[in-house]
């Protein structure tokens, strides 16, 4: 179950839901994949020194690739009927969120490949929240458009 999930108010439910876009794991899976394939390999050819000197050298760029695909898999963002939530992490949770009648304006940042790939970045102001970011997101036009039509059920729920 979902943090999201977890923390609804007894009248709230979540509209929309989105992650990072496919082109960020493919990024940890190209971190990680060399290092994987040297030791398949490697447990293959008996660990010859050239495999070893592959593996060595490739084990950052793995690490790095594991810390992304975990970052991934922690990463929730979501538009409930009453707020905006960005959380982080697995072990230790850090969460961000404004409620919808608190946001003040909603950003999209798409560069070229963006808007060919349909990734880009949203910027989430809030009165007094400060502002939240979330980078590689897919679709971010739809997630502005799903924030603006919340934002707009609040308001005639509450005329």
């Amino acid at each position: 179950m979902s943090y999201v999930s977890r923390t609804l108010g007894k009248s709230e439910s979540i509209l929309f839901s989105t992650g990072y876009h496919w082109l960020y794991w493919l990024g940890a899976a190209i971190l990680a994949g060399p290092f994987v394939a040297v030791l398949i390999v490697g447990a293959l050819n008996g660990f010859p020194t050239r495999d070893i000197f592959l593996l060595i050298l490739a084990f950052v760029p793995f690490c790095y690739g594991v810390y992304r695909f975990v970052h991934g898999i922690a990463l929730e963002v979501a538009v409930t009927s009453d707020r905006f939530v960005k959380k982080t992490g697995l072990v230790s949770i850090k969460t961000e969120e404004v409620s919808l009648d608190k946001i003040e304006e909603v950003n999209v940042e798409e560069s070229i490949l963006g808007r060919v790939f349909g990734f880009g970045t949203v910027h989430v102001h809030g009165t007094g929240a400060g502002k939240i970011r979330v980078q590689l997101l897919r679709d971010p036009v739809h997630l502005r458009r799903q924030i603006q039509t919340a934002r707009e059920h609040l308001k005639h729920k509450g005329e």
